[in-house]
């Protein structure tokens, strides 16, 4: 009797055994599907189009507001037929947006490396105010004029504005995302981020000029709704709002199961990932037509066709278009994209022209000035002065800007001066590169080279 009992009990932890094992087993290919899913572009991009519904939903309760997407992840959720062609009277304002993935509300973009920004522009700007020096005359009667005029007919704001008396200098974070102790750290490096700014050669005084008002940081989430129908009248508050938007709803698991897809938090992150190619102007002019399909094997076809169709346009429109070149100050040196070297064109803009890209246009390549080889770029630029200089790749944005800042570091000084023989390249540290990147950046705003670019320079130049 009591063997019986003995094997009925384990016959009982057998089954209780296999039911647990069918069970993970479940759960395990549950969870590798819902991974798999989170990854095809079906899915990302209908999340994508979800969150972009809330951009406009801000955009349009904050229409005097320009809005800016952070590069990569932002740019996915901003229509450019919607946002790309609007023009505002307050530039100093603005609607950043990005996004974030599983475990947060808001990317560190916004809870930390903004706010930072907003904080150290407003101390820069009142720092350069307060080192103005006005003439012994004004000094004694102690009634200075409301500006400075300035040699170049522009005037700023002297540190006796009545506006500097209530000039916000202090670092805003949200305490629900920064703890007390994280935040006195951070204002406690201000400091050094301020006078880092001010000895990069950035045009501070420019920017007193048009900064009639602090900069301060706030946030908005979907999670905000309750708030949205009640926003205050930001034309009258005492700063300039930099409204950092997170588009993408917190989920707990970071995926939710919606109808028709798999809602994504952050679909836009890691976007080579998922696209297959397909890049945020392009999803948006054929949104309509790829988030008609029903899966993601209709999505992905439809999707290649669409890439493939472009790049056909693109071979038969060689046109420059306004942007697709900037000067870095008076240096001559530009840097552009692919257009930017369309040939008969770019020689009524350039004398020389270096190519960061393995497809150069095949009618320039015979072109004197234009010496090409497949394996390596030759450079024989003769000893000729005020010669304008184009440096272009693809985009405009990366490898091109890497050229150009190995340039700029090697031949030019602080001020944008040309240095025959080279700089001393004693002088050349890590804070100097930056600076010589800030310069590139003020004249062309969309460079945004990367890590591995720009590690490649820190360790031409300082090893």
């Amino acid at each position: 009797m009591l063997l019986t009992n003995a094997n009925n009990s384990n016959n009982d932890v057998d089954k209780i055994t296999n039911i647990i094992n069918i069970i993970g087993s479940n759960v395990h290919s549950d969870t590798e599907q819902i991974r798999k899913d989170s990854k095809n572009i079906f899915n990302r991009l209908k999340s994508i189009f979800e969150d972009a519904k809330f951009v406009s939903e801000i955009s349009n309760l904050l229409p005097y507001l320009p809005v800016i997407a952070n590069e990569r992840c932002g740019t996915w959720y901003v229509d450019p037929t919607k946002f790309g062609t609007q023009t505002y009277n307050h530039k100093t304002w603005c609607i950043i947006v990005d996004s974030t993935r599983r475990g947060k509300r808001i990317p560190d973009s916004q809870s930390k490396t903004i706010p930072i920004w907003c904080c150290t522009i407003n101390n820069a700007v009142k720092k350069f105010r307060d080192s103005i020096t006005l003439d012994s005359k004004v000094s004694k009667l102690h009634k200075p004029p409301e500006s400075i005029q300035q040699p170049n007919g522009e005037a700023y704001l002297t540190r006796n504005d009545e506006l500097d008396d209530e000039w916000d200098t202090e670092f805003h974070s949200l305490p629900s995302l920064i703890s007390k102790s994280e935040h006195n750290q951070i204002a406690s490096l201000i400091p050094q981020f301020v006078q880092k700014l001010l000895n990069s050669g950035f045009d501070i005084q420019s920017l007193s000029n048009k900064l009639k008002k602090p900069l301060r940081p706030l946030w908005f989430t979907p999670s905000s709704n309750i708030f949205l129908h009640n926003l205050p009248d930001y034309t009258s508050m005492p700063f300039y709002p930099v409204i950092c938007l997170s588009a993408s709803k917190m989920v707990e698991s970071g995926v939710e199961r919606r109808k028709g897809f798999l809602y994504v938090q952050g679909s836009a992150d890691d976007h080579e990932m998922w696209a297959k190619g397909l890049i945020p102007p392009l999803f948006w002019k054929y949104h309509e037509e790829i988030l008609n399909t029903y899966n993601f094997i209709e999505c992905e076809k439809i999707v290649s066709q669409f890439i493939q169709q472009e790049r056909l346009l693109k071979l038969h429109n060689s046109e420059l278009s306004n942007d697709s070149f900037n000067f870095v100050g008076n240096t001559n040196i530009a840097i552009g994209n692919y257009k930017s070297a369309s040939p008969p064109e770019c020689w009524m803009n350039f004398d020389y022209i270096i190519n960061c890209t393995p497809e150069p246009y095949t009618s320039n390549e015979n072109t004197p000035p234009f010496p090409y080889n497949k394996n390596y770029l030759q450079l024989p630029i003769p000893e000729e002065e005020n010669k304008r200089i184009l440096i272009h790749c693809k985009q405009g944005i990366d490898r091109s800007c890497g050229i150009a800042l190995a340039i700029m570091i090697e031949y030019f000084d602080d001020k944008g001066n040309f240095i025959k023989n080279g700089v001393n390249h004693q002088i050349i540290r890590k804070e100097y590169i930056q600076n010589k990147l800030l310069y590139i950046l003020s004249y062309r705003t969309k460079a945004n080279p990367t890590k591995s670019t720009l590690k490649k320079i820190n360790i031409y130049f300082m090893s």
